[in-house]
């Protein structure tokens, strides 16, 4: 398998070798950190038991100064999906490489050193969220300071942020990852550019409509690991909302309603939308592809809505905003460069380009007899 996919280049083989101990090592840690995660959890749910009783000897605990009880709960119980969102994120990038080494995708490389920098930001956030849970307010009758006590107790086995040590370590091993990753793409950019240039040929067009071609089919793959990232935030806040005894919670039929509306758009732009573009761009189908254009306009409406309720109801998303606001500006980002990319295509088909993305992947789509002779060219 790596041999097939890695050839006889050796930078290829240090790629796929570095990414998957990246990938087995970061996963790992990140494990340990979900687990530490959702023991803290569960014990300042617990915790609220003995703090309520505590604070309410003084006042009410709506009247208190600093974050409430829904706030805490909702904020330690959605930072258990970015926990497995970023397990998910390694196994993506080396899901992402494997691919680009048996296209010699070397855009997609690039793109997986700006994705590696991306989590090498993440750790680095990852690290705050957790000391951002539960922080010290001013006053000494307030619910943080209660529960924070209850952890500090003597002989108590699970101290507040255990995971931190482990969060420190993910964020310095992604910087060494993440810097040793570009230094193995740099080389791999100057050996498959210069073997889809022996394969594909010197006729400038036609490389500028490959070219188009591997960024949109790039940018296809980043759609749907956002639009999963922000689902799964998404779908996480809702159950939260039926389950809470909140003011702000769900009813049954509210929550089946949001669910379903959520999941038939869900499924659509992850499965139906990427299936549509891949099978427009393998047939050089303009139905395909114009089915492909008004779906992704309909998400973009879809994810719109979304980022205006997050800014108009805040409070619906207390321990969420931050990053559904940056996963929805994200999807939005890459929808509108995911409908241009898909016209630029549309617009090359009936060019040859098919043939001759058959002969970099290595499997003809179409004979060369069906490309006219003023298409051809030779590509010794």
């Amino acid at each position: 398998m790596i041999s097939r996919l890695a050839g006889d280049s050796t930078w290829s083989r240090y790629s796929l070798a570095w990414s998957s101990i990246q990938a087995v090592v970061i996963v790992a840690l990140e494990a340990v950190i979900l687990r530490l995660h959702l023991v803290e959890t569960a014990n300042i749910k617990l915790a609220f038991g003995p703090a309520e009783y505590a604070l309410k000897q003084v006042t009410q605990l709506s009247n208190l100064p600093g974050p409430k009880q829904e706030e805490i709960e909702q904020t330690t119980s959605v930072l258990s999906v970015y926990h497995i969102l970023f397990i998910i994120a390694q196994i993506f990038q080396l899901i992402l490489l494997c691919d680009a080494m048996f296209n010699k995708n070397t855009i997609q490389i690039m793109a997986i050193v700006a994705f590696n920098a991306a989590m090498v930001a993440y750790a680095g956030v990852q690290v705050k969220q957790g000391y951002d849970v539960l922080v010290r307010t001013e006053g000494a009758f307030t619910l943080p300071n209660t529960i924070l006590d209850i952890f500090e107790r003597p002989g108590n086995p699970t101290p507040y942020h255990a995971s931190k040590n482990y969060e420190f370590a993910v964020l310095a091993l992604m910087v060494i990852f993440a810097s040793g990753f570009a230094v193995i793409a740099y080389k791999l950019y100057k050996e498959f550019g210069w073997s889809i240039y022996k394969k594909i040929g010197a006729d400038l067009a036609m490389r500028d409509m490959y070219k188009v071609y591997q960024i949109f089919i790039m940018i296809l793959k980043f759609d749907i690991f956002f639009q999963l990232g922000f689902s799964a935030q998404f779908l996480s806040l809702v159950v939260l909302k039926y389950t809470g005894s909140t003011s702000n919670s769900l009813d049954r039929n509210e929550m089946k309603n949001i669910l379903i509306l959520h999941l038939i758009l869900s499924v659509g732009a992850c499965i139906i939308l990427p299936v549509l573009a891949w099978r427009g761009l393998k047939r050089e189908s303009k139905i395909c592809m114009a089915a492909f254009i008004a779906g992704g306009i309909g998400t973009l409406v879809y994810n719109i809505i979304k980022l205006n309720q997050v800014f108009e109801n805040p409070t619906r998303f207390i321990g969420a905003n931050k990053f559904l606001t940056f996963f929805l500006i994200s999807n939005l980002l890459l929808g509108v460069i995911t409908l241009y990319l898909a016209w630029l295509c549309m617009k090359n088909f009936n060019n040859g380009l098919n043939a001759h993305i058959g002969k970099v992947s290595g499997t003809n789509i179409y004979p060369m007899e069906s490309v006219s002779s003023n298409k051809r060219w030779s590509i010794e």
